[in-house]
């Protein structure tokens, strides 16, 4: 499979993306929408060296991604996990339109979790009820994740150097609870693919469902 990246997405598509994201950020009156690169980021240069910079994912992507999971799989049978969540947007956005049993998210910034976690106070004043919503500071490299059914949201977080220690650290756990990643990105596909198999697939905006075990 050779990777299309979103460069190649025409303006007119781009346009209305960047406009949907910006008025469901502002409508839920939410903050740290912007892009942050990495010489901003408090993070250690180490850790920067297979990262890259903060930005919030198309939230009509979340939507597509959604459309191929759902046809498949059944939301409330799953954890939701942002993976590189930021400021907790796209996090929130799971939350607002989609049925999982929890939508966590874990950055390795501390200033974006702080925002993600300013973000869920102002989500729980609008009455919202984020008592299944979590966040944390978490290095991908090092965190181990719980016995249970994920579905991984993954926008571009890091490369594969990252990618393949985060998987194969908890390669039994994702095949024992058949979870799957929900991938808005082409760059580790082919190397994912090694560990799991494409379930559904968007060529135009280069989205992969992609499950592991059975």
């Amino acid at each position: 499979m050779k990777p299309k990246h979103n460069n190649e997405i025409n303006d007119d598509i781009r346009k209305e993306n960047e406009k949907f994201n910006k008025q469901w950020i502002a409508d839920n009156k939410l903050i740290g929408g912007d892009t942050v690169s990495l010489d901003e980021l408090d993070v250690s240069s180490e850790v920067k060296k297979d990262s890259v910079l903060f930005m919030v994912a198309w939230l009509k992507n979340i939507e597509r991604l959604c459309e191929m999971f759902c046809s498949e799989f059944d939301y409330k049978s799953f954890s939701l996990l942002d993976v590189g969540c930021g400021s907790g947007i796209s996090t929130f956005f799971f939350h607002q339109k989609y049925n999982f049993d929890r939508c966590d998210g874990f950055d390795f910034s501390a200033n974006l979790i702080e925002l993600a976690n300013m973000n869920k106070k102002i989500i729980n004043r609008n009455g919202v009820d984020t008592s299944s919503i979590s966040f944390e500071i978490a290095n991908a490299k090092q965190i181990k994740l719980q016995d249970k059914r994920y579905a991984l949201f993954m926008f571009n977080p890091f490369g594969w150097e990252t990618m393949s220690e985060f998987v194969s650290n908890n390669i039994e756990v994702l095949q024992k609870n058949n979870s799957v990643i929900l991938y808005a990105n082409d760059i580790c596909v082919g190397n994912l693919l090694e560990y799991g198999r494409m379930v559904k697939r968007d060529d135009f905006f280069n989205l992969s469902v992609i499950a592991f075990g059975d």
